[in-house]
């Protein structure tokens, strides 16, 4: 009776010490899975992170794509727009201005090299703005171009998107360092404007330049004095006045 009596009173103390583990495990739990759903959110977070920056590199590797793409259609475009003639071996020399002689009438350009480089006179020389002019005496290590607007400078041209031969000839300087040329023997049904201006390029039947280099506008024609062809003034690159490196072509044929 007493070992009963005693077990009596002890239930409840168990009974309670039962709850409270239960409690304890209980409010346990709930702080893991607590911690469990931070542990998962910064996972998340870092997971969408991590989708935002591959998305960011994507984005950049798509645009790079596409910009290529833009650059192979404009490179194409204007290929079509100077038709040059791919078929033409050319090889490129980069040759660095040495002194410019552009005051005078007879302009001229030294350049840093010469037969060390194996150049050789009437080599077309160019630069990004077109025709600069062609070799005319060769040293050892320089050489001297004959610029574009000497009045000795005579190239077959054509307009462009019309292949028949014209002549252009350099005519010196204008005041205010504006460069210009003359061309002849133009047919009478060209005829540009003011607002629709001719670009005139070169013509591979010279041989010194490549088909489709530009030369420079024409916005104006007259009659000629034989009246059977027109002739008129070409506005030339003024950046020629200050030109610090060039490209030497030379006709591998």
């Amino acid at each position: 009776m007493t070992k009963s009596g005693f077990r009596e009173f002890q239930a409840p103390i168990w009974e309670l010490s039962s709850r409270i583990e239960d409690l304890s495990n209980y409010w346990g739990h709930l702080s893991d899975s607590k911690q469990t759903l931070i542990e998962k959110g910064k996972e998340l977070s870092y997971l969408e992170k991590d989708i935002k920056i591959q998305k960011e590199r994507e984005s950049i590797l798509l645009s790079d794509i596409n910009r290529l793409k833009s650059l192979k259609r404009s490179i194409s475009n204007l290929n079509n727009l100077i038709n040059i003639d791919s078929t033409q071996k050319y090889e490129s020399i980069i040759a660095r201005v040495s002194i410019r002689k552009m005051t005078g009438w007879w302009q001229q350009l030294s350049l840093r090299k010469g037969k060390d480089k194996s150049i050789q006179t009437g080599c077309g020389v160019i630069f990004d703005g077109g025709v600069v002019g062609r070799i005319k005496e060769v040293d050892s290590k320089s050489s001297e171009v004959e610029v574009i607007t000497n009045p000795n400078f005579r190239i077959v041209a054509h307009f462009l998107n019309d292949n028949r031969p014209v002549t252009f000839q350099g005519n010196g300087i204008e005041f205010g360092g504006k460069p210009h040329g003359l061309v002849t023997d133009v047919p009478h049904d060209i005829t540009p404007t003011n607002q629709e201006p001719l670009q005139l390029v070169t013509s591979h039947l010279g041989g010194t330049f490549p088909h489709g280099i530009h030369i420079g506008k024409v916005y104006k024609l007259e009659e000629g004095g034989n009246g059977l062809f027109k002739t008129g003034k070409v506005l030339l690159n003024e950046k020629l006045n200050e030109i610090l490196e060039v490209t030497i072509l030379k006709n591998l044929e």
